[in-house]
């Protein structure tokens, strides 16, 4: 068998329990993980923070912490998630819930328009949480105002954002042109088409463009699945089927990106977004965070820490 040995994919935005996850994700080529919550009541969410942030799965990929999608995000771009429990950011419940995280909150997604939102993201600065960008109605210069109090990031680019205009730009103008910000892309062809990931690809180039999933295939929603994604009842996109190495699929085979660079979007620039050191590295004295897999992207072997945890039978 010939076939390519990559460094671990990092998923940034997957859903579901982490244990559950953590198995199925191995068998597709991720070797860490951010576990996503979405809006809940502020007792709930804190519930389940301190649920998630004890999740230590040890039988496939590792759990490197957590992603709140919310509830710091706007009703007007809800999407398929509760709008009637988003509400504008505040450092006093932001506080509590890194605390309760246990250092494992990594990642928040802003609507930077809402009231208090500028404070929250230079908070999340000061402690080394990465702000997002998403779920927003935001122009540009608000989102280019939210990147100077320090978001370096964008929620799934082209969803949950106002479209591209000429004359009237918007958050997702503001993603396309800013080299300061790092842009995750639910790459399936169905929650981005591929002309957009090759507009993408042309403004952001391979080094900013972070490959997620945004996966509800272990949620538990009631959803429908339709043409490679998942809708509500109502027919609102809701997320994806997709896995990583899809994904890495979809940007050769669809995009026309080299292989290389589809790796590099999997694994070495989540791993530089989410600071993880050699995760996301294929060289001698990094972490042993691997896939191996063929010509027809079927994973062979996943290895975490230098540890088999998922190899193809036949």
């Amino acid at each position: 068998m010939r076939g390519y040995l990559a460094p671990g994919f990092i998923d940034l935005h997957v859903w579901g329990p982490p244990d559950i996850v953590s198995r199925d994700a191995a068998r597709a080529g991720t070797t860490a993980f951010l576990t996503t919550l979405g809006p809940e009541p502020p007792r709930d969410l804190l519930r389940h923070v301190i649920e998630r942030a004890g999740a230590q799965p040890r039988d496939g990929a590792a759990c490197v912490g957590l992603h709140l999608e919310g509830p710091f995000v706007n009703p007007a771009r809800a999407g398929a998630l509760s709008r009637r429990r988003m509400r504008p950011p505040a450092i006093a419940e932001l506080a509590r819930l890194a605390q309760a995280a246990r250092g494992r909150l990594r990642l928040v997604t802003f609507a930077p328009e809402l009231r208090g939102a500028g404070s929250a993201i230079r908070w999340c600065r000061r402690h080394q949480i990465i702000a997002s960008l998403g779920h927003s109605v935001a122009d540009a210069e608000t989102a280019y105002e939210a990147v100077d109090a320090g978001a370096v990031a964008i929620t799934h680019v082209f969803n949950g954002m106002q479209p591209l205009h000429h004359r009237e730009p918007s958050l997702l103008n503001a993603a396309l042109t800013d080299d300061r910000v790092t842009t995750m892309v639910i790459a399936d062809g169905v929650h981005v088409g591929p002309s957009a990931l090759k507009l993408l690809l042309q403004a952001k180039g391979p080094a900013r463009i972070a490959l997620v999933t945004d996966s509800v295939r272990r949620q538990g929603w009631d959803v429908i699945a339709r043409g490679g994604a998942y809708y509500t009842r109502g027919g609102v996109l809701a997320g994806s089927r997709l896995t990583m190495i899809e994904a890495v699929r979809t940007m050769v085979e669809r995009v026309g990106v080299s292989l290389i660079d589809a790796m590099r979007m999997a694994s070495e620039v989540p791993a530089r977004l989410l600071r993880l050191g050699s995760r996301g590295a294929l060289r001698v004295g990094a972490r042993a965070d691997l896939v191996v897999f063929d010509r027809q992207f079927r994973v062979r072997l996943t290895l975490v820490g230098g540890r088999v945890v998922y190899q193809r039978k036949g």
